[in-house]
């Protein structure tokens, strides 16, 4: 079992200054376990949400199913066109507005919003935020992307 502590397993490593890379020896055990209030606050501290409005890690990564903690800076934006991938998007923290081809929704801390596979969405963090986007596959495998 995983058991994820940032402090304690070192689950970040700086390798230069500003780049974060994760240890992802955790992806294939069978069962996994996060601390996810201090992961977001590794991630937050990660320049990559202040230079790029973002920085994510991927927690669980099988062939059907993957699990990803976000942090957004305000006004950050994740795109993503459209995804074969029936998601879940969970805001752990802040406020997030979700914008689809229908109109946006607002998803405010301790929301979930649920979208089909195929479905075309964007995600602009109204304030600091997290989230955790779970992403499963019908069929039970992720295609590879560009196919």
């Amino acid at each position: 079992m995983a058991t994820v502590q940032p402090a304690a397993r070192e689950w970040f490593v700086r390798p230069a200054p500003g780049v974060v890379r994760v240890h992802l020896d955790h992806l294939q055990d069978p069962l996994g376990h996060f601390d996810l209030p201090a992961l977001e606050r590794e991630l937050r501290r990660d320049v990559a949400v202040a230079s790029e409005g973002q920085s994510a890690v991927t927690l669980v990564k099988y062939p059907d199913l993957r699990v990803v903690l976000i942090a957004l800076r305000e006004g950050g934006r994740l795109v993503e066109a459209r995804t074969e991938a029936r998601i879940s998007l969970q805001t752990l923290r802040g406020h997030l507005e979700l914008h689809l081809p229908e109109g946006a929704i607002d998803i405010p801390a301790g929301h979930l919003a649920t979208l089909e596979g195929g479905t075309e969405f964007t995600i602009q963090a109204l304030t600091e935020s997290a989230l955790l986007l779970t992403l499963s596959w019908p069929g039970g495998k992720a295609r590879p992307r560009g196919r």
